[in-house]
């Protein structure tokens, strides 16, 4: 009894935190991929202004070429990625922002791998595939926390400069990219959590083998 007294002190205690924390991260980075609103007018311009963009859709009214070399104007919401827009794709897309695009899309992928593994997780599978699972989910959520957090960093540091959207002085950063943020945060959180919750299977593992706990089926393991 007293061997199974010690051995039931590496019950895992992250594991139910890792899940939610983990779905959360997801469900936060899948709306900021998706929502427009990264960087957002403050609405004091009557026209011929930027209004909002994300990622993927800037919308406009009545804008046209900063440099006055083309008379065709925007008004309403465009695909950023559109041939429609290759007037102002040198203004649009520049390098910075492309940058953010491409980290982004990998952070988002990771988390979709991430959002599957935790559904594993959450179906209780056995306890050796359950450590395999865990190890997998950890390290796929470091590395897209990895590039999420690239991604933040730069849109935070030049997304409201002078340099790319007009009147910059009326724009500001906005809850995509807030909720962008907080999923990163929370991914990294999820990652730890599932590490601290890998190294506990593999201490209840090291220790049935050193110690030969009985198993529930009334044998041992040695």
């Amino acid at each position: 009894m007293s061997q199974l007294s010690e051995y039931e002190t590496f019950e895992p205690t992250t594991h139910p935190w890792g899940v939610t924390i983990s779905l959360i991260s997801f469900l936060a980075i899948v709306i900021s991929f998706c929502s427009p609103y990264w960087l957002k007018n403050d609405g004091e311009l009557s026209e011929g202004h930027f209004l909002n963009t994300g990622l993927w859709e800037a919308c406009f009214s009545n804008y046209h070429d900063y440099t006055y070399r083309y008379d065709r104007i925007y008004d309403g919401c465009y695909w950023t990625l559109d041939e429609e827009t290759h007037v102002i794709a040198e203004q649009l897309r520049r390098p910075f922002f492309v940058t953010v695009q491409v980290f982004y899309t990998f952070c988002f992928t990771l988390s979709l791998l991430g959002a599957g593994l935790t559904g594993v997780l959450i179906l209780c599978p056995g306890e050796d595939f359950e450590k395999y699972v865990l190890k997998l989910a950890y390290i796929d959520l470091f590395i897209s926390w990895f590039f999420g957090f690239i991604a933040v960093i730069v849109f935070g540091a030049m997304g409201d400069n002078r340099d790319w959207m007009p009147h910059w002085d009326h724009n500001h950063l906005s809850w995509s990219f807030g909720l962008a943020v907080v999923g990163v945060v929370a991914e990294f959180v999820a990652a730890v959590l599932f590490w601290v919750e890998y190294r506990i299977q593999k201490r209840k593992e090291s220790y049935r083998q050193s110690h030969g706990v009985f198993t529930l089926e009334g044998g041992t393991k040695n």
